[in-house]
């Protein structure tokens, strides 16, 4: 059994690599033979300079039949046999190790599916089907995906597939991406990129994709807060939408659209500024804040050929609350009430202390604690009767109607009554019996 190291390797042209073959009893040669039928005898009594393949390893005598390749080229590409020739066999032993000189692909080419509308333009929720093919690769290239920096794997990646040219030994792998687009994926670059051990770097195809939506809806009411009474003051609305969408606001009845300003003279609405891959922000410009602003609903209206989206504005002189206390303020707020800092905290405060007082009475109720602690009326059954008695139940306590201290107890079934033939049938009163008098015989 011939023992080989290492079995394969990848090799720049114009590198150096070395293989050992080995058994565990001495050698009486070793043979080595290249692609194209070259043939080497090698050992160690040989000179190590006059061919680029040359022996390597610790000598014929400790089994090894070892050899060195300087300079691999192109024609070094493929199966390499070493024979070696056993002192105690007729017939020599033979292996192969497979060296792939390393070939760089071609630029990867990407080729994308058309969009509904046109070549290359997609609405939201069209699914993108995408190929990626790096040809004549040895070995094979390798494919990654990407959309703009951040990875693509899993779903929507079919299994590679390999396509090989045997007569040079030369590799093409294609891959397929599906992917159903949303507005996050507009202006995005999507990325097909080979690596390959034989490119210095990545090689990448790529294309900008165009996703066509309407604006993005947002939770309304928009809050705005910390305006000043009497300064002037600006609401920004970030909007998201492919294509620009045009803008008009609402103020009290009156529209007023991007570029203009209204019948007083105080508000100016401004064009949509571009922020780039569908992101825009539309500037309402109010000269000096008054009372009836903050009493006032901004209703902004952002329309383009996929369609349009409202967005209600309040705007407050009020820090920006947090938490519960924000949830509050939006409450009042839809019902068009501004509420203070100290009026929104005094409500928390009361909402606070109405959960601790339904927790303490829910708490009192199931342990039975405080005004829930009243004590259960028993009743103590005794066997009652003495010399000539009744036989009667004693009560530890008369309940209910009628029921006088030390009286009888009416309706309770004593427990202790036995059914007998002395007693007569729905009453407790035993029958007496006639005694019998003895009379002289």
């Amino acid at each position: 059994m011939v023992d080989v190291s290492p079995k394969e390797a990848v090799v720049l042209p114009g590198r150096n690599v070395s293989f050992l073959c080995r058994v565990g009893v001495p050698l009486q040669y070793c043979r080595v033979e290249l692609p194209g039928s070259r043939s080497f005898n090698l050992n160690t009594k040989l000179s190590q300079t006059r061919n680029r393949v040359t022996y390597y390893g610790a000598g014929l005598s400790a089994g090894q039949c070892g050899f060195t390749i300087e300079q691999v080229t192109e024609e070094d590409n493929g199966k390499i046999k070493c024979y070696l020739g056993l002192e105690t066999e007729s017939q020599e032993a033979i292996d192969s190790v497979q060296l792939t000189v390393a070939k760089a692909p071609k630029s990867p080419e990407l080729d994308l599916s058309r969009g509904t509308d046109s070549l290359r333009v997609y609405k939201i929720h069209d699914v993108l089907q995408a190929s990626c093919v790096v040809r004549d690769g040895r070995p094979v290239a390798n494919i990654s995906w990407y959309l703009d920096d951040e990875p693509i794997v899993g779903d929507g990646l079919s299994m590679p597939t390999i396509i090989d040219f045997a007569k040079e030994d030369l590799h093409s792998k294609v891959q397929n991406l599906t992917r159903t687009l949303q507005p996050s994926d507009n202006g995005k670059l999507l990325k097909c990129v080979a690596s390959h051990p034989a490119l210095p770097e990545e090689s990448i195809a790529s294309r900008q994709l165009d996703v066509k939506y309407a604006p993005i809806p947002l939770t309304n009411p928009i809050d705005k807060f910390g305006f000043e009474l009497g300064k002037p003051g600006m609401i920004s609305i970030e909007i998201d939408a492919n294509p620009k969408p045009q803008i008009e606001w609402e103020i009290r009845g009156q529209k007023i659209r991007e570029g203009t300003i209204d019948n007083t003279g105080r508000i100016e609405a401004e064009s949509a500024q571009d922020l780039g891959r569908g992101h825009y922000v539309a500037n309402l410009r109010i000269a000096a804040i008054n009372k009836q602003d903050t009493e006032t609903q901004f209703i902004l209206t952002a329309y383009n050929d996929m369609g349009s989206q409202d967005y209600t504005v309040l705007i407050s002189t009020s820090a920006e609350p947090e938490g519960l206390q924000k949830f509050i303020y939006r409450r009042y707020s839809m019902y068009g009430v501004d509420l203070g800092v100290g009026t929104i905290v005094l409500i928390v405060m009361s909402i606070l202390f109405v959960m601790v007082i339904v927790f303490v009475v829910i708490f009192a109720r199931v342990k039975g604690k405080w005004c829930f602690s009243g004590g259960a009326h028993v009743i103590d059954y005794t066997g009652g009767g003495g010399e000539g008695g009744n036989g009667r139940v004693a009560a530890a306590e008369a309940v209910g109607a009628g029921g006088g201290g030390g009286g009888d107890v009416d309706g309770v079934d004593n427990p202790h009554h036995h059914s007998s033939q002395d007693y007569i049938n729905g009453n407790d009163h035993p029958i007496i019996k006639e005694k019998k008098i003895d009379t002289a015989v």
